[in-house]
């Protein structure tokens, strides 16, 4: 039977669902005082000062250098899970919205983990579909100089990275968002050496500005990366949308099916109309 760990980041005490998988880690432990039956993120090899720049990767750091003897591992957030109850998950939004006292009633369940990564690599959530590139669209919420400088270390670090990057990037409208995962270690293990090698990279020619939002740079740009990395090793990937708890939700919180599908297509379709004309400009 494999060694299963799914890590819940949180930067403050908060009621968790209950599984045999599940180990909840406090972000930035070394920032705050601890938290009573959270794993800190500051034990061992760590970077959690570092979490008010890179969010909940300080945890998925803290997993990486101290956890051992895992099989397969995960990463969700406090008030992001993946919901494996979802039917048509290949239709559905990216999330649902949920009364975190409903979410907390009912039991959380997996599905057999080990039988669904023998059939995938990794699960991911579902991806977003924008009406802009995926390069376009960190420029239009962030900074584009900052991503070009990502890009550029690549270039320098892992040139062979380049086409998935601009592949995924440039040429494609959809993405993977959120920073959640479960795979197998070695996936996790080798994503994790590159992520962070670039990362902290990145962090050396592009400190974090005195922001709320864009301070939050490395983390923004490791959601695009996960992509980058499936691409590059051809990873083969399972789609689950998110339930996300929330202490005041209504039912138009949430989209059917039938319109993420619809929205997704509107999108799609604006992508391919912005292609297209920024290629007869270019020919013309």
């Amino acid at each position: 039977m494999s060694n299963i760990k799914i890590f819940i980041c949180a930067h403050k005490e908060v009621e968790l669902p209950q599984h045999p998988y599940f180990l909840p880690v406090q972000a930035g432990a070394a920032l705050h005082d601890a938290i009573p039956g959270y794993q800190p993120d500051n034990e061992g090899e760590n970077i959690s000062v570092k979490n008010p720049h890179f969010c909940e990767l300080t945890c998925h750091y803290w997993a990486w250098k101290n956890l051992k003897d895992i099989d397969i591992v995960g990463l969700n957030h406090y008030r992001r899970y993946f919901d494996f109850q979802k039917k048509w998950p290949q239709f559905s939004a990216d999330k649902r919205f949920i009364r975190t006292d409903d979410f907390l009633r009912q039991p959380y369940h997996f599905p057999d983990l080990e039988q669904l990564l023998q059939q995938y690599d990794i699960i991911l959530p579902v991806a977003r579909h924008w009406r802009v590139s995926n390069t376009r669209q960190y420029g239009e919420y962030h900074i584009a100089k900052d991503w070009e400088m990502l890009r550029q270390i690549i270039k320098e670090r892992s040139p062979q990275y380049i086409p998935a990057f601009e592949k995924t990037m440039d040429h494609s409208n959809i993405s993977v968002g959120y920073n959640m995962f479960i795979t197998h270690w070695k996936h996790f293990d080798a994503y994790s050496e590159w992520l962070f090698d670039i990362l902290f990279e990145v962090e050396r020619r592009v400190p974090p500005i005195d922001d709320p939002i864009q301070s939050r740079i490395y983390g923004y740009m490791s959601e695009r990366l996960i992509n980058v990395f499936c691409e590059h090793y051809h990873l083969h990937i399972k789609h689950i949308p998110l339930i996300m708890p929330l202490e005041e939700c209504n039912a138009g919180y949430n989209i059917s099916n039938l319109h993420a599908l619809f929205r997704a297509i509107l999108n799609d379709f604006s992508y391919i109309k912005t292609c297209t004309s920024n290629y007869s400009a270019s020919v013309f």
